[in-house]
């Protein structure tokens, strides 16, 4: 059986701004900066990046 991956799992990326690991399917503003690179919480909030 395949079974799809959950968007509430853990993804553990790191920041390619500060290098800070977080998990990027946290409910929070993390997100992938130009669809690739990716951006933690408190780098989209401090540079104003927004998804």
């Amino acid at each position: 059986m395949c079974e799809e991956k959950s968007s509430d799992e853990e993804k553990i990326e790191v920041c390619f701004i500060c290098h800070k690991k977080f998990n990027i399917n946290a409910d929070d503003s993390s997100h992938y900066h130009y669809g690739k690179y990716p951006m933690c919480s408190y780098c989209s909030d401090f540079y104003g990046f927004y998804r």
